[in-house]
């Protein structure tokens, strides 16, 4: 029995020892579940939507006065500055003639009914901006009839419009517009009867004029001319960020959510657009479907999302 024993000691003995490794081996995790895109939603709505066409204009005066020099004298006044808005019959400029300044202060003694003898004030024909100024400070002697500034009647403000041939009809029955400066500021307007005439680039010249602009506005100056192109009445839209597009901008889709965290892709027939409001012409969705509008790019058919707010 002990001999037994004895030869079966080193068997218990690589058992136990085996038993202690495995027991003692960490255990495999589970792989995480992939982090959920964080996304947004809105739901479609049914309102007008309209289509423009952009085109650059150009701002002009066609009618300027040219204020010139009544005589021939020195120039003891400039009152105005460029881009003045100035109101018809403004002193503008005051001059001396030579006889007055050589005669001076004694004018007076000698006949006190010639004080004013020699001053002229010159005024502004008609009420507008002053668009060139030629004479910027007194002191030069000037010759009669010299210019010394020009008034553009502000009035006559217009925008030229250089419009492709293949787009005239947007230009048709002196239509309303919208004229947007520089600044993103807007003004109403209304486009003109075409010039009889074409330009080098088969572009037909109309006449743009804005209605009661604000301040003042140099002349060419370029801005942008939004014309109508397309107009729908009742569009089921969504907001231009909820829609996506292939690198060939010929296949479109949005996401839809499907329940509370899983969105798939659904192709989409687009209408008419603007930079902020798609029309999708199908498929018709329901007023309470949630459609992506954030957090949607790039996201694969059936993703997971967790909606925010």
């Amino acid at each position: 029995m002990r001999f037994s024993l004895l030869t079966r000691l080193p068997a218990l003995s690589l058992g136990l020892l085996l038993a202690a490794c495995h027991g003692s081996a960490p255990s495999e995790e589970a792989p995480a579940p992939p982090p959920r895109a964080q996304v947004q939603v809105v739901q479609p709505a049914t309102q007008s939507l309209t289509q423009y066409r952009t085109f650059p204009a150009t701002s002009t005066y066609p009618r300027k006065s040219a204020v010139t020099a009544p005589v021939a004298g020195y120039v003891t006044g400039v009152n105005v500055r460029i881009g003045d808005r100035v109101r018809a019959g403004q002193v503008l400029f005051t001059l001396e003639t030579k006889e007055r300044r050589a005669l001076g202060s004694s004018i007076t003694r000698i006949d006190p009914s010639l004080k004013g003898f020699g001053l002229v004030s010159v005024t502004a024909p008609s009420p507008g901006i002053v668009s060139v100024l030629n004479i910027q400070q007194p002191g030069d002697y000037l010759l009669e009839g010299s210019p010394l500034c020009t008034v553009a009647e502000s009035s006559q403000l217009v925008f030229q419009l250089n419009l492709p041939y293949e787009y005239h009809q947007l230009a048709q029955g002196r239509p309303a517009c919208t004229i947007v400066l520089p600044d993103s500021t807007c003004l109403a307007g209304q486009v003109l009867s075409p010039l009889a005439s074409v330009s080098p680039g088969q572009s037909e010249v109309y006449l743009v004029r804005p209605i009661n602009p604000k301040g003042v506005i140099p002349e060419n100056l370029i801005v942008q001319v939004r014309l109508t192109q397309t107009r729908q009445p009742n569009a089921q839209t969504l907001p231009a960020s909820c829609v996506l597009a292939d690198e060939t901008l010929h296949n479109f889709w949005v996401m839809k959510l499907v329940n509370d965290s899983t969105a798939v892709k659904v192709p989409v027939t687009l209408g008419v657009q603007n930079p902020q409001e798609i029309e999708i012409k199908s498929p018709l969705f329901g007023p309470r479907d949630r459609i992506l509008s954030a957090g949607n790019y790039g996201l694969a058919d059936t993703a997971k999302v967790t909606v925010t707010r």
